[in-house]
């Protein structure tokens, strides 16, 4: 599974690095900047950030008294890689939705919404509505824990798909728990049994054969 990422915010001390060749969890330095046009010096509602791990700056546009700012350059942000057994008519969903992470977080978690909507047939589901394909599943038995995370998935992407729904101060870190949420879902429910049934699989034939008749209903 892919390192818990946090979310980089204006002034935050520390986040995971901006830089997608270092993406560190690091505590960062900022500094304001200010210069002149000829006519004294003057503040400029610029900040740059230091990552302390690997140097690299980053620059954030402020308003005027600095309590806010948005990330300037790099122009993205680190969102966690899909897991490596995502189903492969997942992967242009998941990898669209860290593309416009940073632009539109709400349309990334609408996006990761399909994601779900399509990784749910595989999961044993129709593919047609979230809400009905959970319920099958819960029938089945599923676990409690992955039941959450789905839910999670379906409340905040259909509230994506809604903006009058949804809660505007919805940001980075709201859209980071979907992506988490994802590959703990692929690694429960596809990667853990795929592993199970390989290491069964490479068992000795006679050690296989004898589960099997164990196994076997009596007559």
């Amino acid at each position: 599974m892919p390192p818990k990422i946090v979310a980089p915010a204006f002034r935050l001390k520390a986040f995971t690095c901006v830089h997608s060749d270092c993406q560190t969890l690091a505590t960062m330095s900022w500094t304001g900047t200010r210069g002149s046009f000829g006519y004294g010096v003057e503040e400029f509602p610029l900040w740059v950030c230091r990552c302390d791990h690997c140097k690299r700056l980053s620059v954030w546009g402020s308003n005027s008294n600095a309590s806010d700012g948005r990330l300037i350059y790099p122009d993205s942000l680190p969102a966690p890689d899909r897991h490596e057994n995502l189903p492969e008519n997942c992967q242009r969903d998941f990898e669209e939705a860290r593309e416009i992470f940073v632009q539109s977080p709400r349309g990334a978690a609408a996006i990761l919404r399909l994601c779900l909507q399509k990784l749910l047939v595989h999961l044993g589901g129709k593919g047609e509505h979230i809400d009905a394909d959970i319920k099958i599943l819960v029938a089945q038995g599923l676990d409690p824990h992955i039941q959450q995370a789905l839910d999670v998935i379906r409340v905040t992407g259909n509230n994506a798909v809604h903006p009058l729904e949804m809660n505007l101060e919805d940001d980075q870190d709201s859209v980071l728990v979907l992506f988490e949420m994802i590959n703990f879902i692929v690694e429960e429910r596809i990667s853990r049994p795929l592993k199970t049934k390989n290491r069964f699989a490479n068992l000795p034939e006679k050690a296989r054969q004898a589960i099997e008749k164990r196994d076997k209903p009596k007559a």
